[in-house]
């Protein structure tokens, strides 16, 4: 009978003596006198493992942080055309009599009435361009009159004058011509007060700009009103006004 022994040394190992066969099953030897080493080897190779784990996360992060992604948004928006106009003064006086010692109408009364204009700081812009712009005049017209003829005892009591406009070199209108003008450009980008090139300009107009004394004109700011170089003016306190319209173009 073939005797069968089985011992068992010190770890998870197993010896079988099958005679005439030997045979060793194991899965970890501990020996007393290798013990020590081996969990000493152990242990490096725990230690091995784990750094070598850090060395790949490390190689991954900074692979990672080396790729970079991105996406772009655009914006849209939008500026509707647009107008505006003001002025630092909304009345202005002519600080001498509007006739000379005959009391014909002076022929410096158009260039005055442009000086005190241009005094009131009328600031226009307009942020598009093929805007619209039309500058009225209403004759001067002594206080109490009616109708559009002439005072008894022959006298006038209406004085004709036009300007010229611009702003910054740019001609806007001129009120001798009736409607309005169509200005290509855009005008006024500049806020400043202080800035003249800001300001609407005025001067006398090319065009039947001299001031006379006038009547029969179809409404106070027509451009029909006639020429009375032949009359002197009424006594009397004498009001008008210049108006500026602005339509914003595209």
């Amino acid at each position: 009978m073939t005797k069968r022994s089985t011992n068992r040394i010190r770890g998870d190992a197993s010896v079988s003596l099958d005679a005439p066969r030997l045979s060793i099953s194991l899965s970890s030897i501990t020996t007393p006198a290798t013990a020590g080493s081996f969990f000493k080897g152990c242990k490096m190779n725990r230690i091995a493992f784990a750094a070598a784990s850090a060395v790949v996360l490390l190689a991954a992060g900074a692979a990672s942080a080396q790729s970079s992604v991105s996406q772009t948004v655009n914006i849209n928006a939008s500026v509707a055309p647009k107008c505006g106009v003001s002025a630092q003064q909304t009345t202005v006086t002519l600080a001498n009599d509007l006739t000379d010692s005959d009391a014909k109408v002076r022929s410096g009364v158009t260039t005055e009435i442009a000086n005190a204009l241009n005094g009131a700081s009328i600031v226009a812009f307009c942020n598009g361009v093929n805007n619209s712009v039309e500058v009225k005049r209403a004759v001067l017209a002594r206080t109490g009159s009616t109708g559009n003829g002439l005072a008894d005892g022959g006298f006038a009591q209406f004085v004709r004058y036009n300007l010229d406009t611009t702003l910054n070199g740019v001609a806007l209108d001129s009120t001798s011509t009736d409607g309005a003008t169509t200005v290509a450009s855009r005008f006024g980008g500049h806020i400043s007060l202080s800035d003249t090139n800001t300001h609407v300009r005025f001067a006398q107009a090319a065009s039947n700009g001299a001031p006379v004394a006038t009547s029969a004109g179809s409404t106070p700011t027509a451009v029909d009103w006639s020429s009375l170089t032949d009359r002197r003016l009424a006594a009397g306190t004498y009001t008008g006004s210049v108006q500026v319209i602005l339509t914003p173009g595209v």
